[in-house]
Protein backbone atom coordinates (compact mmCIF):
# COMPACT_ATOMS: atom_id res chain seq x y z
CA UNK A 1 0.00 0.00 0.00
CA UNK A 2 1.61 2.89 -1.16
CA UNK A 3 2.19 6.53 1.25
CA UNK A 4 -0.46 8.10 -0.74
CA UNK A 5 -3.53 5.05 -0.32
CA UNK A 6 -2.83 5.33 3.29
CA UNK A 7 -3.42 8.96 4.08
CA UNK A 8 -6.55 8.93 2.07
CA UNK A 9 -7.83 5.90 4.47
CA UNK A 10 -6.43 7.93 7.37
CA UNK A 11 -8.74 10.94 6.35
CA UNK A 12 -12.09 8.64 5.76
CA UNK A 13 -11.64 6.94 9.57
CA UNK A 14 -10.79 11.01 11.29
CA UNK A 15 -13.85 12.72 9.17
CA UNK A 16 -16.44 10.28 11.65
CA UNK A 17 -14.51 11.00 14.43
CA UNK A 18 -14.43 14.71 13.75
CA UNK A 19 -17.69 15.38 13.48
CA UNK A 20 -18.62 13.00 16.46
CA UNK A 21 -16.46 15.05 18.35
CA UNK A 22 -17.53 18.64 17.44
CA UNK A 23 -20.89 17.83 17.61
CA UNK A 24 -20.70 16.26 20.95
CA UNK A 25 -19.00 19.67 22.26
CA UNK A 26 -21.52 21.99 20.67
CA UNK A 27 -24.22 21.96 24.10
CA UNK A 28 -22.58 22.95 27.49
CA UNK A 29 -22.18 20.63 30.12
CA UNK A 30 -23.70 20.72 33.50
CA UNK A 31 -20.58 22.67 34.67
CA UNK A 32 -20.21 25.05 31.60
CA UNK A 33 -23.98 25.86 32.09
CA UNK A 34 -24.41 26.34 35.58
CA UNK A 35 -26.04 29.90 36.93
CA UNK A 36 -27.64 29.23 39.77
CA UNK A 37 -29.13 26.78 42.07
CA UNK A 38 -32.10 24.46 40.32
CA UNK A 39 -33.48 22.16 37.55
CA UNK A 40 -31.34 21.41 34.83
CA UNK A 41 -32.89 19.69 31.49
CA UNK A 42 -30.00 17.43 30.53
CA UNK A 43 -29.51 14.42 28.12
CA UNK A 44 -27.57 11.61 29.59
CA UNK A 45 -25.19 9.49 27.62
CA UNK A 46 -24.17 6.06 27.99
CA UNK A 47 -20.47 6.69 26.97
CA UNK A 48 -18.31 7.30 29.88
CA UNK A 49 -15.93 9.74 28.14
CA UNK A 50 -19.44 11.86 27.09
CA UNK A 51 -21.06 13.81 30.08
CA UNK A 52 -24.48 15.06 29.82
CA UNK A 53 -25.32 17.82 28.05
CA UNK A 54 -27.57 21.19 29.60
CA UNK A 55 -30.48 22.05 27.25
CA UNK A 56 -32.22 24.26 29.74
CA UNK A 57 -32.34 25.96 33.16
CA UNK A 58 -32.06 26.60 36.04
CA UNK A 59 -36.47 25.86 36.40
CA UNK A 60 -38.33 24.88 39.09
CA UNK A 61 -39.14 20.93 38.80
CA UNK A 62 -42.80 21.60 37.28
CA UNK A 63 -41.38 24.37 34.28
CA UNK A 64 -38.32 21.77 33.75
CA UNK A 65 -41.23 18.89 33.18
CA UNK A 66 -43.13 21.28 31.14
CA UNK A 67 -39.94 21.87 28.34
CA UNK A 68 -39.12 18.58 28.77
CA UNK A 69 -42.57 17.23 27.54
CA UNK A 70 -42.39 20.15 24.72
CA UNK A 71 -39.88 18.31 23.35
CA UNK A 72 -42.34 15.54 21.74
CA UNK A 73 -42.69 11.78 22.49
CA UNK A 74 -39.34 10.70 20.93
CA UNK A 75 -37.26 12.78 22.34
CA UNK A 76 -38.15 13.56 26.25
CA UNK A 77 -38.21 10.13 27.58
CA UNK A 78 -34.31 10.53 26.73
CA UNK A 79 -33.95 14.02 28.39
CA UNK A 80 -33.98 14.20 32.06
CA UNK A 81 -34.97 16.89 35.22
CA UNK A 82 -31.49 17.23 37.46
CA UNK A 83 -31.40 19.39 40.21
CA UNK A 84 -28.29 21.05 40.73
CA UNK A 85 -28.86 22.75 44.38
CA UNK A 86 -24.62 23.63 43.77
CA UNK A 87 -21.92 24.28 41.03
CA UNK A 88 -21.60 20.34 39.75
CA UNK A 89 -17.85 18.84 40.20
CA UNK A 90 -16.76 17.39 37.72
CA UNK A 91 -16.60 13.64 38.04
CA UNK A 92 -15.58 10.56 35.74
CA UNK A 93 -13.88 10.86 32.64
CA UNK A 94 -16.11 13.79 32.02
CA UNK A 95 -14.11 16.69 30.47
CA UNK A 96 -14.97 20.03 32.06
Amino acid sequence: MSERSIGRWATLLAAPLLAATIGACSTPTAIQAYTGPGWYLEKSYLIIASSPKVFGGPFTYEKCEEERIKLGPIVSPEMLCVNHPGRPKPYGFYPS
